[in-house]
Parts: structure tokens; C-alpha cells; sequence
């Protein structure tokens, strides 16, 4: 059988012809199988490379390999070269190397010295794989882990907040319990000393005034209740006409002045007067600039400073209630508006609250999301509170 022919700028010269066996096994390989000088001169290049990089044999036979090596990458040649000097095998080297059309490939090379009869090195033989469709596979299967770590997380995150909500509706309710209790106990204890006849005529005043105090608590509670019930449906409606917002806060002062003064707390108030009517709910409005204001005063301490603000700024009227009490912690502040989440229930206890001061700000927070739109804000100074809403005069 007659030996194969093969062209000499494929492959380089043979050292004998009897190698045009073992050379046409290499240029019948899938594999880029190249030959360069110690100097990075291609001098042989199969067909395997001519498929893999896009030049011919023609083209790329004479030219230096950083032909096909991204600037970026151009210092690994240097590495390789310097290595294959040494004497030293490189195998299973991962890269990148770019073809002629530009595009990048993933390849694993496996380079050789090449030495000749007296074994010196002159040369270098490179074999390049394209592991591209490797990489994209293991890329896939890496992004599809991160995915699944990612949905765990979430899936935890949300177990673990519909837990706390859960936690929180529980203790909501036995505060609530608690309070729709404790001013039935004593309108129940007082009616029944009424009833007993055993009560002179002053111990009968004091008990028609408990009755009544007690049952405006319980009207008072079961008022929140049903706002609370009908922001949760929906259902929460407004009456919108001409307010004057002067009267409003000074009508919510008023109502929070007795116990500002039982604590010596001074209460400052700021009122633009280029203010004029705006459109809102007086009612809802008022109900708003109360609750802001009663916990202003029940967490500041005595002596201290609670402060009112109404200014217009933008063409818009921004209020503005701030105290001088103990703040709102970071962990809690993105909550202090939920329906059923309390700050400390240590602090709650410490002030004498009833624990249920945060329906309080749930019923402001959708009043002025209703009145205004989600532009209500809450921040904290430290040991300040500062609670603002604007909206459009």
C-alpha cells in the first residue's frame, strides 16, 4: 500500500517519510493539534485546528500563536514557553483562546517539549480540546444551584416572616383579650355594687363615672377594631371636603395635653401661616395627628419635648410629629406601621401601654396612604422619633 501524502505546510517536515503514518492519524484528529518553535512560530497546524480557530494551515503556519490568544491572556504564552524550556510537560491547562471570527473558546491544552536528535529542546506540540460545551454545561448546572439556593432562601425567609406574623396575631390577640377585659371587669364590678344597693350617694357618682369611663375605653377599642377590619377588607371609606389643618391639631393637642402635663412635657407647636385649606377627611385626619401625638407623649420622658409641625414646602403641606423620647429601634422600624407587630413588649410595659399601640399606627398609616397616596414616612434620629406625611394643599 502506497504511503499517504500529505502537504508539508500542514504538518511540517517529517523527520522521515515513514512518520506520514503517524502524521496522518494527527491530522485526521477532532483535537487542534499544532506545532510552534521555542519562539512561538507555528509550524505545523492539523485540520482538527483549522475547525476549531478558522484559519487554514496556509494561514497560520509561520505566523506567532499569539494569533489565536487574547490580549488579555498573551502573558500565559510566556508562562507556557518558559515552562516547556525547562524541560516541563503542561497538561490539562484551561483557557481561552479566540478564533478568526472573534469569538472566544474554552479549550484544555496539553503542551509537550519537543527535542530533536540530541535532545535538545526546539520546539513545543500543543494539543487543544474545545471544552466550550463543557463550560456552558457546568456554567447551567452552577447558575441552576445558585437558583435552587436562592429559592430556599426565599422559602425560608417567607416561613419564617409568615411565622412571625403568625406570632404576632397570637400575641396581638392576647393583648386584646386582656384589653377588652379589663373595662369589663370594672364596669361589671361597679354595676353589681350598684345593684347591691349598699353605695351612698358620692360612691354612686364615682361609680357612674368608672361605668362611663370604662365603657367610652371599650367604645374607643372597639372603634380601632373596626377600622382595623375595614382597612384589612378594603372597605375603609373616606369623606373628603375643605379642611382647615390648624383646627385639626390644635383639637388633637388638646386632647393629649392633660397627660402632657401630668408628665411636665412640653408640646410645641409650628403652623405655617400661609397655610390655607386643603382637602381631606377632618375626622380621619385628626384621628391621625392624635395617635402620632399619644404615643409621642407616652414614650417621651418627663421633661421632655414633643413638636408639631405643619409648613408648606414644594407646593405641598407637610406634617411633621417628633418627640424627644426614646426612638425606634433599626430592627423594628421597617414594621411599626403592621397591623399586628409591637416594638419591645419590655418597653410597652415600662410605659404602661396596653400593647396594642400599634393598631394605632396601622389605622394612621392607611388613613394617609388613602388620603395622600404611599408617600407617608417614618425615620429615626437615635433617640429621636420623627413621623411626616405630606401631601398636595
Amino acid at each position: 500500500m502506497p504511503d499517504p501524502i500529505l502537504p508539508k505546510n500542514r504538518l511540517g517536515p517529517l523527520v522521515s517519510y515513514g512518520d506520514a503514518w503517524l502524521a496522518a492519524i494527527i491530522d485526521s484528529s477532532d483535537d487542534a493539534i499544532v506545532s510552534k518553535t521555542l519562539d512561538g512560530i507555528i509550524t505545523s497546524w492539523n485540520r482538527g485546528a483549522e475547525r476549531m480557530f478558522g484559519y487554514s494551515a496556509e494561514e497560520a503556519v509561520g505566523q506567532h500563536i499569539s494569533l489565536i490568544i487574547p490580549n488579555a491572556r498573551r502573558t500565559e504564552e510566556d508562562q507556557v514557553l518558559a515552562a516547556i524550556r525547562q524541560g516541563q510537560r503542561v497538561d490539562h491547562f484551561e483557557t481561552v483562546r479566540q478564533t478568526k471570527d472573534g469569538r472566544l473558546i474554552h479549550i484544555s491544552l496539553m503542551v509537550s517539549p519537543v527535542r530533536d536528535a540530541e535532545n535538545r529542546i526546539v520546539g513545543a506540540s500543543k494539543v487543544a480540546r474545545d471544552i466550550t460545551e463543557r463550560k456552558r454545561l457546568e456554567e447551567d448546572a452552577r447558575a441552576m444551584d445558585r437558583e435552587r439556593r436562592a429559592a430556599f432562601a426565599r422559602e425560608q425567609k417567607a416561613r419564617a416572616e409568615a411565622e412571625a406574623v403568625n406570632r404576632s396575631k397570637d400575641e396581638f390577640l392576647a393583648t386584646l383579650s386582656h384589653e377588652l377585659r379589663t373595662p369589663l371587669n370594672a364596669v361589671f364590678g361597679w354595676a353589681r355594687m350598684l345593684a347591691d344597693g349598699r353605695l351612698d350617694a358620692e360612691m354612686t357618682r364615682k361609680a357612674t363615672d368608672a361605668i362611663l369611663r370604662n365603657a367610652s375605653a371599650q367604645i374607643q377599642l372597639v372603634e380601632d377594631l373596626v377600622d382595623v377590619s375595614r382597612i384589612v377588607t378594603g372597605k375603609m371609606q373616606l369623606e373628603l371636603r375643605p379642611v382647615d389643618l390648624k383646627v385639626v391639631v390644635e383639637a388633637a393637642l388638646d386632647a393629649v395635653r392633660p397627660a402632657a402635663t401630668i408628665r411636665d412635657i412640653t408640646l410645641d407647636v409650628a403652623i405655617d401661616p400661609r397655610l390655607d385649606l386643603i382637602v381631606g377627611a377632618p375626622e380621619r385626619l385628626q384621628q391621625v395627628v392624635w395617635n402620632l401625638l399619644s404615643n409621642a407623649v407616652k414614650f417621651t420622658p418627663k421633661r421632655g419635648r414633643v413638636q408639631v409641625e405643619v409648613r408648606l414646602a414644594d407646593a405641598e403641606v407637610q406634617l411633621t410629629v417628633s418627640d424627644t423620647g426614646q426612638g425606634i429601634v433599626a430592627d423594628v422600624l421597617p414594621y411599626v406601621f403592621d397591623r399586628f407587630r409591637q416594638g419591645d413588649s419590655g418597653s410597652t410595659r415600662r410605659y404602661g401601654g396596653s400593647g396594642l399601640a400599634s393598631r394605632w399606627f396601622a389605622i394612621s398609616w392607611s388613613c394617609m396612604v388613602a388620603l395622600f397616596g404611599p408617600r407617608a414616612l417614618v425615620s429615626d434620629r437615635a433617640r429621636r422619633s420623627r413621623f411626616s406625611s405630606r401631601s398636595l394643599p
